[in-house]
Order: structure tokens, then sequence, then C-alpha cells
């Protein structure tokens, strides 16, 4: 009898083990629209890294960057989803982090722009940019005060200097949006969405440096070094430019994630550490 019992018993602990290992990686995605679309884009993204890891990804949402990282140096959050600035900043606050990947963007490109734009009947170009009223994304955006100084540079000028005046719309849509509907004079977004809205009138006149693509960050104080290599390979074993399989079982994810991605050696944040320097800290704004 008790020779029968014992392998039972065996298989329950074996299962309950099993069940006690499957915890919750909490996942924090970008706070650029509303939760919905958030949840559309990334959810498929979520759905493959829980199958290769064989843990649950629950989305976490944050309003802003800030948020996100302050939640993330309290070890709130194992993974997240994060533009160049906002990881050079939270890097700059806390030890405990690794890029797992970059990914790569609709057009296979490792790194990005950004981009000044303007309503195309104003007349304003890069050098007559004084006295006007500037609209940023979100402070630690990187297309947001950062990437808006560089470009303000090269023209001699400053961001709230020469009569110059700034506020944060939120998002880069909302910023691209203000200019169209006259709240602000011009503003800076990613060029790859300033591209959406040039129907409508918007022109570029100016683009700044190129910038590292967005990465996936783990947490190394709550992530397991095994988890985060299985989360690596994972991603880097998809080809979704060559593999009609994996250009199928993307299909739904966001279109800035599902290109394929690269090991993060092949992302230099030197750049976007040395602009972090030539602006004040902390990015004005982040007190809001």
């Amino acid at each position: 009898m008790r020779q029968a019992i014992l392998p039972a018993v065996i298989i329950l602990l074996t299962l309950l083990g099993s069940y006690a290992s499957a915890r919750e990686l909490r996942f924090a995605p970008l706070p650029l629209e509303d939760k919905k679309i958030i949840h559309e884009q990334f959810q498929g993204l979520a759905g493959f890294l829980s199958g290769k890891t064989g843990h649950k990804l629950k989305m976490v949402f944050f309003r802003d960057y800030a948020k996100i990282i302050e939640a993330f140096s309290r070890d709130e959050i194992d993974l997240a989803y994060l533009g160049p600035l906002p990881y050079v900043v939270l890097k700059k606050q806390f030890e405990a982090q690794e890029p797992v990947v970059c990914f790569r963007d609709t057009h296979g490109e490792t790194s990005y722009t950004c981009s000044l734009v303007v309503f195309e009947d104003s007349g304003l170009e890069l050098n007559s940019l004084q006295r006007v009223h500037i609209g940023l994304t979100q402070p630690y955006s990187t297309c947001g005060y950062m990437a808006v100084s560089q470009m303000l540079e090269q023209a001699n000028l400053s961001i709230d200097g020469d009569g110059n005046s700034f506020s944060y719309a939120g998002s880069h849509s909302k910023a691209a949006l203000g200019v169209v509907r006259g709240e602000y004079d011009v503003a800076g977004v990613k060029t790859a969405i300033s591209k959406r809205y040039s129907h409508m009138g918007l022109k570029t006149i100016a683009k700044s440096t190129r910038f590292p693509g967005f990465a996936l960050i783990a947490n190394t104080n709550t992530v397991k070094p095994e988890e985060i290599a299985a989360i690596q390979r994972a991603l880097l074993t998809l080809a979704p430019q060559a593999s009609e399989k994996d250009r199928k079982l993307v299909s739904r994810w966001g279109k800035q994630f599902r290109n394929g991605a690269v090991t993060p050696d092949n992302c230099n944040y030197k750049d976007v550490t040395d602009a972090l320097t030539r602006i004040p800290w902390p990015i004005p704004g982040t007190e809001q």
C-alpha cells in the first residue's frame, strides 16, 4: 500500500513545485498611448515570452517614463521596454539592470532620429525659432527636452532661452497634433511618427543625431540570469524578415518591435549619455 502511495506523492510534490515556480514577471510597456492600444500592441510579445520562460508576463501600466523608472528602482518591475534616454536615466540611478535585446524598427534599423516639426504655412525655419512655444513629449523621452535641445544648438538657440517656452504634451502624437491645432509653434517628435502627420501639413525643419533603438531591460534583482538568457535567446532566434512562420507569429505585435532584435552590444548609448551631460539635471519638468 505504502509503495503505491509513494509514487503518487512524488508526482503531486513535483506538480506543486512546478506550480510554485510559475511566478509572474511584471512587464512595463511604453507609456505613450492609451492603455487599450498598449495592450493590443504588447499582448502578443508578452504571450510569446510567457511561453518561453514558463512564467506569465503581467503588463503593468504607467503614465510616463518617470513612474516606470521609479517603480523599476523599487523592484516593482521585472522587465521594461525603454527608449535610449529612459534607459540611460535608469542606469544612472539603478545598477541592477541589464539590456536583454535592442529591437529593429520597421526598416530593420537599430537606431532612429527625432525631428523638429512646424506647420508648413508657418514660415518657421530652424534659424528663426525665437519667441516660440515648443511642444515636447515627456521629460524622459529621448525626443523630448534632450533631442530638441540638441537640434536647437545647431542654430545656436536654446529651448528655454531666446524668448522660447515649452510644455509637455504627454506623447509624440499629442505633440505633433498640437502643432496642427496651433497649440504649439514647433514640436519635437520621433521622425517615424512625424511622417504619419505630414499629410496634415507638418514640415520637418531639423533632425537629431541617430539614437540607439528601443530595448527590453531586465531587473537583475528580480529576474534570474537563466530567465534573462532564455528571453534573449527566444527573441534573437526570431527572424521575421526571413521566415514566413516567424513573420506570421509576430504579425499582431506592435510595429516598433516585430522586426527582429539584436544583442545589446549593437546599441551604443554613449551619445545619449554625452547629450544628457549637456542639459540641466534633473531634466526640467520631471518634478511635475
